[in-house]
C-alpha cells in the first residue's frame, strides 16, 4: 500500500515565495507531502515566473522528512523542469490529466529519468468510461514504469468539472455523482496492484464533514488525501491512526502462532482473507501510530475538533 506513506498532501502554486521553506519542512513540519504545482494553480502568464522560482528552489532543497513532487502543466514544461539543476532533489512528478492520450508521451520522456516516482492523476472524462479505465489499467500494468507509480491520484475537483458541477461542501464526496466513479476506480486499479489517493477536500470550515469523509476514505483503503489548509493536516493524520483493537487484531492475524481461523473481539479472523488488511493496518500504525487505549478515535471525539474554525 504505497499511498499510506504520503499522508496529508498539499499542493502549492510554484509561484509562492516560500517553496524552499515548504520543501525543507521548515513550514508546516507535520506535512508529509508537498506538490509544487505549475498546472491549474498557475496561469499561463505566470508560468515563466513559476519555472524560475523552481529553478531557484531545487538546488536549495535538503534532506527533510517530507516528500516533494512537482506537477508540470504539460509535457513541454516537464521537459524544462528535468533540465533544471537540483531537480534530483524532488521525489517525482504528478502527471496531470492522465489517460491513454497523454501518458505514453510522459512515460517515454521519463523512462530516461529512473530516479523519479510518478503520480498519474485520473481526472479526465475517460474516468467515466469503464472500457477506457480497463485499457489504462492494462497499459500501466504492462509499462516498464509500473514499479515507479507511487499512487494514482483521483482528481475529484476536475471530475466534478467534467460534469459541470461543484460539490456541496456540506456533504461527503461519496454522496456526489462521482462517488460511484471512485468506487469503480478502486475495483479496477487496486485489483491490479495500484494504490489510489483519497479524493481531495476543498472545504475550509467543515471539519466534521472532512472527518466523515476520511472515515469513508479509510474504509475504502484510500489514503494520501489532498488538503487545502495546514490545519487539516493533523485531522487527516489522526484518521490514519489505528485503534488498539485494530492493532491487536492485525498482530494476531499476522502471528504464526495463531491458528488459520480464530475468534477475537466478537469477530471471526481468518488469516487467508484478512492478511492484506492486517498488513495495511500495521503500516498505518508504523507511520501514524495508534490511539491510546484510554482515548477514543478521532471520529468518536470529533465535536471539539468540528467546532474549530479553519481560518
Amino acid at each position: 500500500m504505497k499511498s499510506i506513506k504520503f499522508g496529508a498532501t498539499m499542493y502549492a502554486p510554484a509561484t509562492r515565495p516560500d517553496l524552499i521553506a515548504l520543501g525543507n519542512s521548515l513550514k508546516y513540519p507535520n506535512l508529509r507531502t508537498v506538490v509544487f504545482c505549475t498546472e491549474d494553480s498557475v496561469s499561463l502568464n505566470d508560468l515563466p515566473k513559476a519555472i524560475k522560482n523552481l529553478q531557484l528552489t531545487f538546488p536549495r532543497l535538503v534532506k527533510a522528512p517530507i516528500q516533494r513532487f512537482v506537477r508540470p502543466k504539460n509535457l513541454e514544461v516537464l521537459k524544462t523542469l528535468l533540465t533544471l539543476p537540483g531537480v534530483e532533489n524532488v521525489n517525482g512528478f504528478v502527471l496531470p490529466k492522465a489517460d491513454l492520450d497523454t501518458l505514453p508521451s510522459y512515460f517515454k520522456l521519463l523512462a530516461r529519468h529512473e530516479a523519479f516516482e510518478l503520480m498519474p492523476t485520473l481526472e479526465t472524462k475517460a474516468v467515466f468510461d469503464l472500457v477506457s479505465m480497463r485499457r489504462l489499467r492494462d497499459y500501466l500494468a504492462k509499462s516498464p514504469l509500473a514499479s515507479r507509480i507511487a499512487v494514482l491520484r483521483i482528481g475529484s475537483l476536475d471530475l466534478m468539472s467534467v460534469l459541470s458541477l461543484r460539490r456541496d461542501i456540506n456533504r461527503v464526496i461519496y454522496d456526489t455523482p462521482i462517488g460511484h466513479a471512485i468506487d469503480q476506480l478502486i475495483t479496477i486499479f487496486k485489483t491490479a496492484g495500484f494504490s489510489l489517493s483519497a479524493p481531495g477536500f476543498e472545504g475550509l470550515d467543515q471539519a466534521q464533514i472532512l472527518m466523515d469523509e476520511l472515515s469513508l476514505d479509510v474504509s475504502r483503503g484510500l489514503f494520501a488525501k489532498t488538503c487545502v489548509h495546514p490545519d487539516q493536516v493533523d485531522i487527516i493524520h489522526d484518521a490514519y491512526k489505528v485503534t488498539p483493537e485494530e492493532l491487536e487484531m492485525a498482530e494476531a492475524i499476522l502471528s504464526p502462532e495463531r491458528p488459520a481461523v480464530f475468534r477475537m473481539a466478537e469477530r471471526m479472523c481468518e488469516k487467508a482473507v484478512h492478511a492484506n488488511w492486517a498488513a495495511v493496518t500495521m503500516e498505518r500504525a508504523r507511520l501514524f501510530g495508534a490511539w491510546p487505549k484510554s482515548a477514543l478515535p478521532f471520529f468518536q471525539t470529533s465535536d471539539e475538533i468540528a467546532r474549530k474554525t479553519l481560518s
